[in-house]
Formats: structure tokens, C-alpha cells, sequence
């Protein structure tokens, strides 16, 4: 009897308006694939210096993708996100807001009350499993790449392709393998010109370009 062939599966997240650091994603994700599938776990344009190209990019890619929090600021379906909002709403087609209100949000999950922590207690963990009916969850928001085995299943965050803050400038992205009926998973991190994209955000009219250049530079939230 043929072994059955693995299944691969990349997912990254957050590229918020990144278009280097997506361009270097990708270009690794083509280096390392194929895969089964490849899935983009929202916050595609909020932060980042050039809005437009990433968001022209993804939909050209059209991976399976899902709405973000400032996706959802952007799009203009909630308020927030300031002078940060609107400027990246400034540099939009009214094409890429359409785009943003048409993705899906039945793919999101969220822990009780508060986003997944790395450290979260098992019980936490162990509800969102129930909630997911799955062993196996990914997802992104935090910024922060881990994988963690729990029980008889696994937690990943992809971390964050435009604005890492665990202390690492790399983006990152997460590829999980199914095999023999487990999924192993792994992080991957990528290098690119974070120098440039910093001294875009301080060159051009980001209304906060400092401080997301600083985020840049130090993979951290702070600077």
C-alpha cells in the first residue's frame, strides 16, 4: 500500500501595509512549496508605508483570506484606528475597501475575552479547542510567533509578516505538515530590507511614521 502524501499548509498574517516584507514572504514561500493550501490571516494594510501595493499584491495572489481587526477599520465597517486609518484609506481605491468588506470572519477564533496568550493556562487552551471543534489552531493578531504543543494537539501563531514584535525585525510566516494523522508545525523567518522600509515611513506623509519605523527596527510594539 502507497503511503499516503503529507499535507502542507502555509499561513501567514499581518502584513499591514508591508509590501517588502511580503514580497520576501512569498518569494520563500515559493522556495519552499508547493503547499496544499496557503492562507492569509487578515490585517493586510493598516501601518505600513505602502498600503496600495500590498493590498494589489494579496489580491492578486486571491489566497483564502480572512478580516482582520484593521481590516475592519480600514474598510470603514467600525471606527478606529485614528490619523492611521485615514491616511492608509487616502491611499485606497475604492476597489480595495469592497475588497476588505467581502472577506469572510467565520474563520476567526478568539480566546475569551482576550486574544490567545503564548502562556495562556491549559484550560484556556483546552476551551479553545472545544470551541474550534479541532486540535490544531493558527492563528495571528499578537504579532508574536510561537508554536506550543498542548495535549493531543498544537497552537501556533504565525506572528506577523509587517511588524514582528517579539523582538526579531524578520517576518515570519507558519508551515504545517499533516502526516500520519498529526499536524507538526514550524516558523519560518525571512530577511529583508526592514532598514528601507523604516526610512520610508520617516521619509514620506505617515501621519505616525516614527513610531512604526521604530516598530520596524526592533520588532517590538513599543520601539
Amino acid at each position: 500500500m502507497n503511503k499516503a502524501r503529507a499535507v502542507r499548509v502555509a499561513v501567514f498574517s499581518d502584513v499591514h501595509g508591508n509590501v517588502r516584507a511580503l514580497e520576501a514572504v512569498l518569494a520563500e514561500l515559493g522556495a519552499r512549496g508547493p503547499f496544499d493550501h496557503v492562507i492569509n490571516g487578515g490585517d493586510l494594510a493598516y501601518g505600513g508605508p505602502r498600503p496600495r501595493e500590498a493590498l494589489d499584491l494579496l489580491m492578486r495572489r486571491a489566497y483564502p483570506t480572512v478580516l482582520g481587526n484593521t481590516d475592519v477599520w480600514i474598510a470603514g465597517v467600525e471606527p478606529g484606528g485614528g490619523s492611521v486609518v485615514a491616511w492608509a484609506r487616502r491611499q485606497l481605491a475604492p476597489s480595495h475597501e469592497a475588497y476588505l468588506r467581502r472577506l469572510p470572519t467565520s474563520h476567526r477564533i478568539e480566546a475569551p475575552g482576550v486574544p490567545l496568550d503564548p502562556a495562556a493556562p491549559a484550560e484556556v487552551v483546552a476551551t479553545m479547542f472545544q470551541q474550534a471543534r479541532t486540535r490544531t489552531l493558527v492563528y495571528g493578531h499578537i504579532h508574536r510567533a510561537y508554536v506550543r504543543d498542548v495535549a493531543d494537539g498544537v497552537v501556533v501563531n504565525t506572528g506577523s509578516v509587517g511588524f514582528p514584535f517579539d523582538g526579531l525585525p524578520q517576518p515570519s510566516f507558519a508551515v504545517l505538515e499533516l502526516e500520519g494523522g498529526r499536524w507538526r508545525a514550524e516558523i519560518v523567518r525571512v530577511a529583508y530590507d526592514h532598514e528601507a522600509v523604516a526610512n520610508e515611513l520617516t521619509a514620506g506623509t505617515h501621519p505616525d511614521g516614527r513610531t512604526f519605523a521604530r516598530r520596524i527596527l526592533t520588532g517590538t510594539v513599543s520601539g
